[in-house]
């Protein structure tokens, strides 16, 4: 949203009282286009539009150093006198510059003082050394990481504090008579009473007896047999018969 001169009063109302605190419009500034707001410390904050309305020029005015007590000490002085080189000395400027077009159609003053307090307010107190520098972001850092530090050492040196319980070694064993084994009694191996079998009984494995060929066991039993018992004769063996050619005479002719 453009700005035109006629609101650039107006804007500034606004904006003193979004800033809240002694924000006053400067009733001495002179009429030159631009509006100054100034406070009761002696700071003062400034906005004139450019390029047709869409641009804003900003810039704030540094004001004059607190005075230090004379019963200060050695460290508050040090401190004062740190304070004093990294603020915004009294009378020098700081500017930037901002656009007013944006996608959302924002008011100016909203613009304005967003800006002011993301670029140009914190400078007061720490004055930037080049266009874009804010070095409270970096203070804002490094007492971040320090904070950090210091909680992560806080565990360690606890840790390092309690003392290391050692374990105390175990008391070696005292001497006593050496055990002497005694010899186990032979066993003698159990025999399974059903796989027992005469020599007579066992045939190899696998053997075929031929009904023709007698066996050891047959002879055996007819010698043991009686001579007048009913047992049959044994059964010659067959013999192949012979074929015998016949002799035939010749028969006589009869004349």
């Amino acid at each position: 949203m453009l700005i035109t001169d006629a609101a650039v009063r107006e804007t500034a109302a606004t904006l003193a009282q979004s800033l809240g605190g002694d924000w006053i419009l400067d009733p001495e500034a002179p009429a030159d286009g631009a509006a100054h707001l100034i406070s009761s410390d002696g700071r003062a904050i400034s906005f004139r539009p450019i390029f047709g309305g869409a641009t804003v020029q900003l810039w704030i005015t540094g004001n004059a150093a607190p005075t230090l007590l004379d019963d200060a000490t050695p460290a508050e002085l040090a401190a004062h006198e740190a304070h004093i080189a990294a603020r915004l000395p009294e009378g020098h400027r700081y500017n930037k510059a901002t656009t007013l077009v944006t996608d959302d159609e924002e008011d100016p003053a909203v613009i304005i003082l967003r800006t002011l307090e993301d670029h140009l307010l914190p400078a007061f107190e720490y004055k930037p050394r080049y266009v874009g520098h804010r070095p409270w972001i970096d203070l804002f850092d490094n007492a971040l990481a320090a904070v950090t530090a210091e909680r992560g050492a806080l565990p360690a040196a606890t840790d390092e504090a309690q003392p290391v319980a050692t374990a105390e070694p175990a008391p070696a064993p005292e001497p006593g008579p050496e055990a002497v084994a005694e010899p186990e009694p032979e066993t003698e191996p159990e025999v399974d009473p059903a796989t027992e079998r005469s020599p007579q009984s066992q045939e190899p494995a696998g053997e075929d007896h031929s009904d023709d060929a007698p066996t050891p066991a047959d002879e055996s039993q007819r010698g043991d047999a009686p001579a007048g018992g009913d047992t049959q004769p044994e059964a010659a063996p067959n013999r192949r018969p012979r074929k015998r050619t016949s002799k035939r005479r010749p028969k006589a002719s009869s004349n």
